[in-house]
């Protein structure tokens, strides 16, 4: 009997985090995490322990979508195990060592679960809606990345960053700065200003725009070619 339900319930559990449905959970828990919590008027303590359980249930569901792909998903859990202690940790002993090896975990979580989510988008089949809702959080996750890298820099150069309010403090802070960049918004008010993270600006906008040109370009060749039919082709 086990022998049968065992195969089964693995079956049921690669259908449920392999269903390109996940993407668009994916995508809800990134816009909670990225722009409705920073939005919300909530005390540091309070948005912190929040940032923690939507980022926690954030990488749990991204390296989860990877689940039918075993190198993928070892790697994705072998990333997220050390990210999430040393995140938690954090609220334990907040000392910078730790906060310098959680935000270093931290760029290799996102450009991690990004990958998974890419590989998901462009898995074979048809390109719909859903997959177009993961390529857009495959985006976002690369600014969150970012946003990390920005924040090594300034462990590094405390001079790294100029914001026109004063010291960066808050990560909400750093991933505004990121989206900006990424984006190539650029209000002035928080501007690189040493030679670490003006390269990394310099990246962040360049691969920002080339990431929207190919995405592009690969899903509608993609729908091109899944819409042609051989005979149509001759």
């Amino acid at each position: 009997m086990n022998r049968v339900v065992r195969p089964k319930a693995r079956q049921i559990i690669e259908q449920t985090w392999q269903s390109q449905a996940n993407l668009s959970v994916f995508l809800v828990l990134l816009i909670v995490a990225v722009f409705i919590l920073p939005a919300l008027d909530r005390r540091q303590g309070s948005f912190t322990r929040d940032a923690d359980i939507v980022s926690t249930l954030l990488l749990a569901t991204g390296v989860a979508i990877g689940w039918g792909r075993r190198r993928l998903f070892a790697i994705g859990v072998l990333v997220a195990i050390p990210t999430l202690i040393l995140r938690w940790g954090l609220l334990i002993s907040p000392n910078p060592s730790l906060r310098l090896g959680a935000e270093i975990f931290g760029v290799l979580a996102a450009l991690t679960v990004g990958y998974i989510l890419l590989a998901q988008v462009f898995r074979d089949g048809p390109i719909n809606a859903v997959r177009v809702q993961g390529a857009v959080a495959a985006y976002l996750l690369m600014g969150v990345a970012y946003a990390h890298a920005y924040v090594i820099a300034s462990f590094f150069d405390p001079t790294a960053i100029t914001s026109t309010e004063g010291v960066m403090t808050s990560f909400v802070d750093w991933i505004y700065f990121s989206f900006a960049t990424l984006s190539t918004l650029g209000y002035g008010d928080i501007i690189p200003t040493g030679h670490a993270s003006r390269m990394l600006a310099i990246g962040e906008a360049i691969s920002g725009q080339l990431f929207l040109a190919i995405l592009i370009a690969r899903l509608v060749s993609m729908q091109v070619s899944g819409s042609t039919s051989p005979g149509e082709g001759a």
